[in-house]
């Protein structure tokens, strides 16, 4: 057992919320096929779902006290798989800038880093913050406008605020990682 028992949670990993984070998973490539192929309605249609997912999951969760530490991974992994395929797909067609695609995938390559090793550290992981679901909702939802074709400014105003979420829940993950493993 770890130092952070408040940590621990459930170990089952087939519960519904966990499916429905799963789901999210799934729906990367069809939206990215979607995309892909010029379908911007279909695109924007599963992007509004899979965030619809994001919420309902960890609702669901917390509802039906089935909080586990695999829903813990899962929901968060699912969030970096949907956005990172997105993302790139967006890039190839100049739809967002290289350097916010480098923000979003670096932020949360090294999110994951640092899951893995505060796993290894004090044997759970960290529940999600509110500042990366914020962050990770304003990376949806610029996302969302550009696939609609929503103007130019209000992208860039979209860009900056989701970046700057961005490294906020960075720095805050950090922050609390130090805290735990000290």
């Amino acid at each position: 057992m770890s130092a952070h028992p408040e940590l621990h949670t459930s170990d089952r990993i087939l519960t519904l919320s966990n499916s429905i984070s799963f789901l999210r998973v799934l729906l990367a490539a069809p939206t990215v096929l979607f995309f892909l192929n010029g379908n911007y309605p279909a695109t924007a249609a599963l992007m509004a779902f899979a965030y619809i997912t994001d919420i309902a999951d960890g609702f669901i969760a917390r509802k039906t006290n089935t909080i586990s530490e695999f829903g813990k991974a899962i929901d968060p992994i699912a969030d970096k798989i949907f956005v990172a395929a997105i993302v790139v797909a967006m890039v190839t067609k100049g739809m967002v800038p290289l350097w916010f695609v480098l923000l979003v995938i670096g932020k949360d390559i090294a999110t994951l880093i640092g899951a893995i090793i505060l796993r290894k550290k004090i044997d759970a992981i960290p529940p999600s913050n509110y500042w990366g679901k914020a962050a990770i909702l304003a990376t949806i939802i610029v996302l969302f406008l550009a696939v609609i074709g929503v103007s130019g400014d209000v992208l860039v105003f979209g860009w900056v605020i989701s970046a700057a979420l961005l490294i906020v829940s960075l720095a805050i993950y950090v922050r609390r990682a130090v805290l735990l493993v000290s």
